[in-house]
């Protein structure tokens, strides 16, 4: 048996490492965004990191890629570049990453029928229907939870669950604006990025408060790096390459377990244990999300 056919070779070729990677960044993203929360920066400094160093990044790819009208550019920034950031790491601010896990990423299957269902009309399938209901009660678990823990419905928790709610129906808007105006993955990060660098960067200088002078380099690094580098460029370019071989619904259904790695990971790494609750949550966002996959094939 040659190298190229070996069964390594076919495997490395096969989609499965980039699908692989992407779920391990997505799963870290949960644990680095709540370690911030945790650390000394703000989330309006962790959106400028973010959206800075992907910005820098974007200048580079500028020539390569054709803009989309001004009114697209703005639409993608507010949605997709400053809306879900700055929402998610307030939202990590006040509530565990297992919460962060369920609502934002678990919860985007909800948030984005609920939006197609007002904006586009489309009413979900029977099987949609039924797993909009699973993450519906997902979401009431770890409320239930949240409340338990802080005694009172003003809990800070509950405004972070809130918050991540609020990422996950903004980052439903944008994927409905980028079914609208279709482009490259590429030019879709560039355009989002760079235009919420170039919106949100100024603003976050001048009015925003900020701890950047007093937080480690070693924080700062970590932050600019991940979100601005990983997440922003490498994981999309991995998941488009994993689409590209393995199909949306292998890749999707594969994905839906960003919540569960998250949640267990986020026991050792943050010392956040889970409750029966949270668990309870996690296992009924994880199973709709699947049945939500196979309803909308």
């Amino acid at each position: 048996m040659s190298e190229s056919t070996s069964p390594l070779a076919s495997f490395l070729r096969s989609g499965w490492p980039a699908l692989l990677a992407t779920l391990s960044i997505w799963a870290g993203f949960i644990l680095v965004s709540r370690a911030a929360g945790k650390g000394v920066l703000t989330a309006w400094d962790v959106t400028a990191l973010r959206l800075g160093m992907g910005g820098f990044i974007s200048l580079f790819f500028l020539p390569r890629i054709t803009l989309p009208p001004p009114k697209t550019v703005l639409l993608f920034a507010l949605f997709g570049g400053i809306g879900y950031a700055c929402f998610v790491y307030s939202g990590f601010r006040l509530a565990p990453a297992a919460h962060g896990a369920v609502l934002a990423p678990g919860g985007l299957p909800f948030a984005t029928a609920i939006v197609a269902w007002l904006w586009l009309k489309k009413v979900p399938n029977r099987g949609q229907m039924l797993a909009l209901l699973g993450v519906l009660a997902g979401i009431i678990l770890i409320a239930t939870d949240t409340l338990s823990a802080s005694g009172q419905i003003t809990g800070w928790q509950l405004v972070g669950d809130l918050l991540f709610i609020c990422a996950s129906f903004s980052w439903a808007i944008f994927t409905l604006l980028l079914r609208q105006n279709p482009m490259p993955p590429l030019a879709a990060t560039v355009t989002t990025v760079l235009g919420g660098a170039l919106l949100y960067l100024p603003f976050w200088w001048f009015f925003l408060p900020s701890t950047l002078p007093s937080a480690s380099h070693g924080e700062i690094a970590l932050q600019a790096l991940y979100q601005g580098v990983l997440v922003v460029f490498v994981a999309l370019l991995l998941y488009a390459q994993a689409v590209r071989q393995l199909g949306l619904q292998i890749v999707a259904l594969t994905l839906g377990m960003v919540p569960v790695l998250a949640s267990l990971a986020a026991v050792p790494v943050l010392g956040e244990p889970l409750s029966l609750l949270a668990l309870a949550g996690l296992a009924a966002v994880t199973v709709a999300a699947v049945l939500g996959v196979r309803a909308s094939r």
